[in-house]
């Protein structure tokens, strides 16, 4: 159950919220777990990744190289 209470200003706006630690720490680390395609996707980086996608996608661009061998 979430107790979420509001602090307003005298105009009744929320200006703030006041959480239980538990549900905050919750919102913390629902954050931390963040989906890693939209971080990949956030600028400047996110325009140029969707930009090599569509050039692979269209055979545009390709530099093909060999791969070392793995040591073991």
């Amino acid at each position: 159950m979430m107790s979420t209470q509001y602090i307003v200003n005298q105009a009744g706006e929320r200006v703030s919220v006041i959480l239980p630690i538990a549900e905050y720490e919750a919102l913390l680390r629902a954050a931390a777990g963040e989906d890693e395609t939209a971080y990949l996707l956030r600028e400047p980086n996110g325009s140029i990744l969707l930009q090599r996608l569509d050039d692979y996608r269209h055979g545009r661009n390709i530099i093909e190289r060999e791969l070392l061998p793995d040591e073991g």
